[in-house]
């Protein structure tokens, strides 16, 4: 059975995230996975490190009530299969580890609204989670409340992966009857004639590898990649967009942005990010 990993704080906004999931897990005949972190401040000496783990043993104890009385209602209310993990640590570190060690068929996560300054000061956990799992990851911004997707969205860069994660979007657009859009935005940096020629053949190979199945293509021109897929998705509208976010080296982050990253620091509706394989480190 697949699983769905569902980070929870027991707020609203991860709430919002595992509305998403449950739905999900329904049409895909998967199982939830709920993961908590605790954290405690460690004392190394005397009367404090006895008190430190006594508040671990209490932040654990707790939590774990609060899981298994979330679990008994996703299981009774929705009849959806429900576990949880429980773990103490930081919770970038705990979820981005358990999900590389669960492998999860996909995770689910809600982020907080910030300003652009909170962004790049404090950044996310969600976001933080995004650059280390390897997982695909579901980002549900809290102002985006659950509704059965009509339309998704995939961007399309020319990755090799690119087929294979459209198979997956498809499946889930399947699942819910929803119409499935595959968007590519060309800037001015590129040569539009040999760029609309490569859309043409890629699209293509999409029909040959995926016969039947319908698809909405749409060729945009701008200047910034993450700008137009915003505009797109907002202007038809899109309900889930994907997008798959390439791991860069250290040179390659000074001299490109990462698309992925720009969406969500903005987007208000949920976003599918798919993790590519880094480009070899001998590249330059």
């Amino acid at each position: 059975m697949k699983t769905i990993l569902v980070p929870t704080d027991f707020s609203a906004i991860s709430q919002n995230a595992l509305d998403y999931a449950i739905a999900l897990a329904k049409k895909l005949n998967a199982r939830i996975t709920l993961l908590h972190s605790y954290y405690t401040f460690q004392h190394t000496t005397g009367l404090s490190e006895v008190r430190s783990i006594e508040e671990a043993g209490l932040f654990k104890e707790e939590s774990e009530i609060k899981l298994r009385e979330l679990c008994r209602e996703v299981t009774d209310t929705f009849s959806c299969p429900c576990d949880f993990i429980n773990r103490e640590g930081l919770a970038k570190d705990v979820i981005a580890d358990t999900a590389n060690e669960v492998k999860p068929y996909l995770m689910v996560m809600g982020t907080e609204s910030l300003s652009p300054l909170d962004r790049i000061v404090f950044g996310t956990t969600t976001g933080k989670v995004i650059n280390k799992a390897d997982c695909p990851v579901l980002v549900v911004p809290e102002d985006a409340p659950y509704q059965t997707p009509q339309k998704m969205a995939f961007a399309m860069d020319y990755h090799d992966s690119d087929i294979e994660e459209i198979r997956f979007m498809t499946k889930l657009a399947r699942e819910f009857g929803s119409e499935m859009h595959i968007v590519h935005v060309a800037t001015d940096e590129v040569d539009m004639k040999y760029e609309k020629s490569y859309f043409a053949d890629f699209k293509e190979e999409i029909k040959s590898a995926m016969p039947g199945q319908k698809f909405i293509y749409q060729f945009i021109e701008g200047k910034k990649v993450a700008k137009e897929l915003e505009t797109y998705a907002r202007e038809i509208p899109i309900d889930i967009l994907a997008v798959a976010k390439v791991r860069k080296n250290m040179i390659e982050r000074l001299f490109t942005g990462s698309v992925s990253q720009r969406l969500f620091h903005h987007t208000r509706i949920p976003l599918l990010v798919f993790q590519v394989e880094k480009l070899p480190n001998d590249l330059f």
